[in-house]
């Protein structure tokens, strides 16, 4: 009999926790979020992060808060949010870079595993691009150029996805840049714009001010965009990838679904309102809103293709 007793008693206080937690989800989020963006101010995962932080809390009802966390190339940021605890009020700016290309092109105390993915809010086409004043007008002249001297490229860490991506396309046009690695996009455009360096591989939401400016000159993107008639994509030079980089939102491994669904309804609402999509065109990014299984498996392809050619590459 007593043991029976026992075993009631443990029953209902597993029980009573479980109705507890279920009650603590029913409210969140009942405190400020805290999102992380591994990268310095101003850059692209900035920029679309705050866009969709200003849209969700109007959503949540509490403050979304967007914090700089930057070094080692986005790896302090995420190895933080990694460690954080895993209630929903701590998230990270998740990308390409951080998600899929560096860990498995450094050694990092974290993994694709130890996130739980939320959201996509947009993709970015990445791009070459000179100053306004470069003898480069084109492309195919940039290649040439390249071959018959070390051009400076700028990017944004030797493991960064922008550095790696920016290999893939030096190999195949058959030239070799020097990288100068900054903070940000952001900050390699300044370097272009200045003269400091000879190009930069960037992304909309960092080089379009200063191409629609006059500042800097586009010479080839991934993908044709309106906002840049004219402007040939890699493939149409036979370059062969996909140089895309992409914003969204992830979570510490082991957060509740309930944290997940709540994220998921606050931002299908916010991605319907014509001022958040327009603030996302003027920046030059594009709203590629996903969630799910499906997309999770997408990311798995990619990790995989990712830990494949930095095998190849320690061999």
């Amino acid at each position: 009999m007593k043991r029976f007793n026992k075993k009631v008693t443990t029953l209902l206080s597993v029980v009573g926790l479980t109705v507890a937690s279920s009650a603590a989800l029913a409210g969140y989020p009942e405190k400020p979020i805290k999102v992380i963006v591994p990268y310095g101010a101003g850059g692209d995962s900035d920029l679309t992060t705050r866009v969709w932080a200003d849209a969700v809390e109007k959503e949540l009802g509490v403050p979304v808060i967007v914090i700089n966390k930057k070094g080692a190339g986005g790896v302090v940021g995420t190895s933080f949010v990694a460690n954080a605890k895993n209630d929903g009020y701590t998230l990270i700016n998740a990308g390409l870079g951080n998600m899929l290309v560096t860990p498995n092109f450094s050694k990092t105390p974290y993994d694709f595993n130890s996130f739980v993915p939320v959201l996509k809010m947009t993709a970015v086409p990445l791009g070459v691009v000179v100053a306004k004043d470069s003898p480069y007008k084109t492309f195919p002249e940039f290649i040439e150029g390249a071959k018959a001297k070390t051009l400076t490229q700028g990017s944004w860490g030797a493991a960064s996805s922008g550095t790696i991506l920016a290999n893939i396309i030096a190999d195949q046009a058959g030239y070799k840049p020097k990288y100068v690695h900054g903070n940000t996009t952001a900050e390699s455009m300044v370097s272009v714009v200045g003269g400091h360096i000879d190009s930069a591989v960037s992304f909309p939401p960092a080089f379009g001010p200063h191409v629609k400016a006059d500042r800097a000159r586009l010479l080839v993107m991934n993908q044709k965009m309106d906002a840049y008639p004219g402007v040939p994509t890699f493939a149409d030079f036979g370059i062969k990838g996909g140089f895309e980089g992409w914003s969204g939102i992830f979570a510490p491994k082991g957060v509740p679904q309930e944290v997940v669904d709540k994220l998921i309804a606050a931002t299908d609402k916010a991605m319907k309102d014509p001022k958040v999509l327009k603030a996302y065109s003027n920046m030059g990014a594009i709203v590629n809103y996903r969630h799910g299984d499906k997309w999770i498996s997408d990311m798995k392809e990619t990790y995989q293709v990712m830990k494949d050619a930095a095998a190849k590459v320690k061999k």
